[in-house]
């Protein structure tokens, strides 16, 4: 049996990783351990908000980020037209000094990966698969496949950042409720002068059948636009259908040319784990909720958990807090999914596909506030602040 860790971390995407990295940078030995051979590489989550933003520069990956990534600083809800339906812009300030970052996942996750294997004894091991966890009142014991055959690994806590399917959440026997929308997200990358018809660094589409995100990841002409389907389509259907969509959705003269870079349906969920916290097992990120992509709150809200998660166990392993700290992040973190980004999220959807286009800015709340709003209401609206929770300003013990 391998070295008993303080931490061992299941998931190498950026919230397994930056969990990995807030622990590594102060000193406590952490493993993360991946089933996959490699880095996902997959066109998923890509907006970041402010709050998000500054959990990556906490953790000393920011400067990274942004070397490869761009920001935001116009967001627009669009016609199917390209008509502006409503328009908000947001540039930081000194009080606040974060941006909306734009960042493929699979680059973030890169960035903090490259981070955590400069931390001293830091391990990454790929293809090693959870089978089985066991844990009692001092560690936990989790059985893992690897190419070398099966292996027990010790740890005193285990965090289960391994995504929607979480084999952690499973073999921990924590429920995962919710629903699954009846839309399908196509997500694609793809090269096309979208700014040279007037489109922001971020837009949504508001239309019942072509809803999407076009959102610019680069300076080099390349963007991610994402768009819904029905669910009832094979991954082959869906893709002979994009041309089709791209024709609805592009503007521009006839034929089209594009160059199409990456290409990922998938389904999309609404779904919070019943517990984020089971003794020594510690859900984050995917593994404890999930919700739909549009407004960028999913990947945001699981690199706050990562936050969250590193302070708590910095907290408890280097600086001999209560294991109350922990109970702490579950119930905090938890209420900020369910009141405020499960909620938001799904009022995001629903504004895309379930609006009249014509007649929203004049129905929808959150179009209305952001109408009547002065500059600093829009700046509350944009950094949503409210996401993150100091665990050590809160009495958590």
């Amino acid at each position: 049996m391998a070295s008993e860790q303080s931490v061992l971390v299941v998931g190498a995407g950026p919230v397994g990783l930056l969990t990995a990295l807030r622990l590594a940078k102060a000193n406590i030995s952490v493993t993360v351990v991946e089933k996959l051979p490699e880095i996902e590489n997959s066109p998923r989550a890509a907006v970041y908000h402010p709050v998000a933003v500054q959990e990556l520069d906490r953790a000393g990956v920011l400067h990274d980020c942004r070397e490869i990534g761009t920001s935001s600083t116009k967001i627009a809800w669009r016609k199917i037209t390209g008509e502006v339906i409503v328009e908000m812009e947001r540039h930081p300030s000194k009080e606040e000094p974060y941006e909306n970052l734009i960042l493929g996942q699979h680059e973030l996750a890169e960035v903090i990966f490259k981070h955590f294997k400069a931390c001293k004894g830091s391990k990454v091991l790929f293809r090693h698969c959870v089978k089985a966890i066991e844990w009692d009142e001092s560690r936990a014991v989790v059985e893992v496949e690897t190419p070398e055959g099966m292996k027990k690994m010790t740890a005193k806590y285990v965090v289960g950042a391994d995504g929607g399917r979480s084999t952690v959440r499973q073999l921990a026997g924590v429920t995962f409720d919710g629903f699954t929308w009846p839309q399908q997200i196509v997500a694609t990358n793809v090269v096309y002068p979208f700014e040279k018809y007037g489109y922001s660094t971020g837009n949504q589409i508001v239309h019942p059948d072509h809803f999407c995100v076009v959102a610019k990841l680069d300076n080099e002409g390349l963007y991610r636009v994402s768009y819904g389907e029905k669910t009832d389509f094979s991954t082959e259907e869906l893709r002979a259908r994009l041309e089709m969509k791209y024709e609805a959705i592009f503007p521009g003269p006839r034929p089209l040319q594009y160059d199409l870079k990456m290409f990922s349906p998938y389904r999309l969920h609404q779904k919070c784990a019943s517990k984020f916290r089971i003794g020594r097992i510690l859900l984050a990120g995917d593994a404890a909720h999930l919700c739909n992509p549009f407004g960028g709150l999913g990947l945001t809200g699981g690199l706050l958990d990562a936050g969250a998660l590193g302070d708590a166990l910095i907290a408890l392993l280097r600086d001999g807090m209560s294991e109350s700290i922990l109970d702490r992040y579950d119930e905090v973190r938890r209420a900020v999914f369910k009141n405020v980004i499960d909620p938001a999220s799904q009022a995001n959807l629903r504004r895309l596909c379930e609006t009249d286009p014509e007649t929203v800015h004049e129905t929808d709340p959150f179009f209305k506030s952001i109408l009547e709003a002065d500059e600093d209401g829009k700046e509350r609206i944009r950094g949503m602040m409210q996401l993150r929770v100091d665990l050590l300003d809160q009495g958590a013990v």
